[in-house]
This record gives C-alpha cells, sequence and structure tokens, in this order.
C-alpha cells in the first residue's frame, strides 16, 4: 500500500506480513516457521556497508542471549546480494538469522522506503567519515567492495550511491501479531538486544493459540 508521501506498512495489531529468504546459513528463513514457537524482530537495516549497521549488529550479537531467554529471535534484512553477505561474515558468522532482500521489495511491504538523493548522499558521507573516524576503514572498503564489485557493477553502485533506507523494527509475537513498530533514519540508533528483549517481556502475549 502506499500514501501520497511513500509506502504505508503494517501497523501494531495487524498480522505481520510473512515472507521467506534466503540467509547466510544457506536455507530459507520463513517467518511462517516461528508460529506458535517464539516471539520474532524483523530488523530491517542498511547491512554490512553501514558503518552504524555494524555496530548495531554487533550489539544485536551481545544482546542475543537476553532475547532467547525472553523467547524472541531477530531476523535482520539487509539489501546486501546473499554471496556477498556470505563472504563478509565468514569469519565471524551471527548467531541469529541475515537475510538478503537487494531489491528492496520486503522493506516496500513493510512500509520502508528511500530517504531521497540528497539524504543519501548525506548519508554516505557521514557513513564513510564516520568508519574513518572510528577505525573501521577496512569493513568499510571491503564492505564496499565486496557488495559493489560484481556483475552487477552499475546497479549495484546506483543502489549505493542514490538511495538510503530507512531502518525498522518489527516485533511481531507468537501469533503472528506486531506488537511494536519502529521506524528511524538510515544511521539513526536502534534498540539494543538488550532493550529488544525487555519490550518483548512486557508486550508480547504468552502461550497464545496461533491464529488459523
Amino acid at each position: 500500500m502506499t500514501s501520497a508521501t511513500g509506502p504505508v506498512g503494517p501497523s501494531v495489531g495487524q498480522m505481520a506480513p510473512l515472507f521467506a529468504l534466503p540467509s547466510l546459513r544457506g536455507s530459507d528463513v520463513d517467518l511462517a516457521a516461528y508460529r506458535g514457537r517464539c516471539n520474532v524482530v524483523v530488523w530491517f537495516s542498511r547491512g554490512f556497508t553501514c558503518p552504524f549497521c555494524r555496530v548495531y549488529t554487533d550489539g544485536m550479537r551481545a544482546g542475543y542471549a537476553a532475547l532467547r531467554a525472553a523467547d524472541t529471535e531477530i531476523i535482520q534484512v539487509a539489501p546486501n546480494l546473499l554471496d556477498s553477505a556470505r563472504r563478509f561474515f565468514a569469519q565471524a558468522p551471527l548467531p541469529f538469522p541475515f537475510v538478503c532482500d537487494p531489491d528492496k521489495r520486503l522493506y516496500a511491504v513493510y512500509g520502508l522506503g528511500d530517504v531521497g538523493a540528497l539524504e543519501a548522499t548525506k548519508t554516505a558521507v557521514v557513513s564513510f567519515a564516520h568508519a574513518f573516524t572510528h577505525g573501521d576503514t577496512g569493513n568499510q572498503l571491503r564492505g564496499a567492495w565486496l557488495d559493489v564489485v560484481n556483475r552487477n557493477f552499475v546497479r549495484r553502485l546506483h543502489h549505493h550511491a542514490m538511495t538510503a533506507q530507512e531502518q525498522g523494527m518489527f516485533l511481531i509475537d507468537k501469533r503472528g501479531v506486531i506488537r511494536s513498530v519502529t521506524v528511524v533514519g538510515p544511521v539513526d540508533p536502534v534498540p539494543s538486544g538488550g532493550a529488544l528483549a525487555e519490550l518483548a517481556r512486557r508486550t508480547c502475549v504468552a502461550d497464545v493459540a496461533v491464529p488459523a
């Protein structure tokens, strides 16, 4: 669904749109498979080419035990190429599912849009400046190289140079109902793994029947 100001995504109290996307681990991650099993945080990030998201990903890694203790899984969605992501994380595998949506179709389904060329340019400048001033130059260059230098070079270069994506976090309970929505700018902070675990404890209904 779209509006005059952009795509409109699902809101609190609605059923979360289902999806199945390939993951770093090889198999598809199917949101429907979590029904009745555990709560899920679907985190739409900017992926490994963003230094801020790399920091946030490390925060999710650090808070993952707390999330699991709260009976909650996290699925990180990124607009990266799957093969590039597998190569980037090969030496430090993530404990939670990481799936790729390079055409950003699922982002649109959940109401997340591009911020525009001017804001994207500012985001790119801020991102590279942050990486270079915080000792993360190597990862920044490696990530850009892996995700841009490939057979789709022109498309991927345009993807990174002309767009920046909003980030979104959707907390979904065991019934598949959205309990919390957080949407922020491309480089803005997102809740930590520990904060998400506490949010899941407060807002998700435990031991409920799964709708047919």
